[in-house]
């Protein structure tokens, strides 16, 4: 029980990805509170892992910090919160509404729960962010404002890191691939990646059948959402105690660090 006695909240919990990062944080012993803009799915979830469940939109600087503040002490913040957007759609036949769409919806939530637990955090002297990227962040898709989303949130996680670091408060990023998990959870990347086949003259199950994310992955196994959450977990913990101002890279070896 590497997290017993630590308070993590996590923004975006009944997602695909939040609800796998939720239920591996409780597993390893933390109280998880859960926060997001539907209820029903958050009770449910807290239900299971004996956390609690709020309806906090994560854009809204007043209503994440006073949620954090109701919370008291929070030693792990991660935010999942994903945004629906235009894909498949070439950057020279893109309207710039649509490009900016997911830069400023990822790099709004971000900045508002993370700078909110970081306050938090430095007055108590400890704590782990976690900042969620994708692949994309490193890679040339051919199309829509995703990948410099990505870039953009995880130049911010190494930013904030060497603001805080001195207060003992780590920040980490986590790049996962895509993972076809949250397909059959009801994601709205399902629509989304559906969208983005048609517009390629393909299926979704075609796209999943073709390798959702980056190709040339060196291991064989399939990406899950609970393999994504232990990584999570591990740097909540500390045994990551010294990993900060970093990207960990969650793609199977499709993404080598050079």
């Amino acid at each position: 029980m590497e997290l017993q006695g630590s308070v993590a909240v996590v923004h975006g919990a009944a997602g695909a990805l939040g609800s796998a990062i939720v239920r591996a944080l409780a597993r390893d012993g933390a109280t998880v509170h859960l926060t997001g803009r539907t209820r029903a799915p958050l009770d449910l979830l807290a239900a299971e892992v004996g956390g609690t469940a709020a309806q906090v939109d994560a854009t809204d600087p007043q209503a994440v910090a006073a949620h954090l503040d109701g919370l008291g002490q929070v030693d792990i913040a991660v935010n999942t919160v994903g945004a629906d957007h235009v894909q498949g759609v070439p950057l020279r036949e893109l309207s710039l509404d649509d490009y900016l769409q997911p830069i400023v919806a990822m790099a709004t939530t971000q900045f508002v729960t993370a700078t909110a637990a970081a306050r938090q955090m430095a007055s108590a002297g400890r704590g782990v962010i976690v900042i969620l990227s994708t692949t994309a962040g490193r890679v040339g898709l051919p199309s829509d404002g995703f990948g410099p989303a990505c870039a953009a949130v995880e130049a911010f996680a190494r930013q904030l890191a060497t603001e805080v670091g001195p207060s003992g408060v780590r920040v980490v990023c986590v790049r996962p691939d895509a993972v076809p998990g949250s397909v059959a959870h009801g994601s709205h990347a399902a629509a989304m990646w559906s969208r983005a086949a048609h517009a390629r003259g393909s299926t979704l199950q075609e796209a999943i059948d073709g390798g959702l994310g980056v190709p040339g992955a060196l291991l064989a196994d399939e990406l899950t959402l609970d393999a994504v959450g232990d990584v999570v977990a591990f740097l909540a913990s500390d045994r990551a105690r010294a990993m900060t101002a970093t990207v960990t890279n969650v793609s199977r070896g499709a993404l080598p660090d050079l």
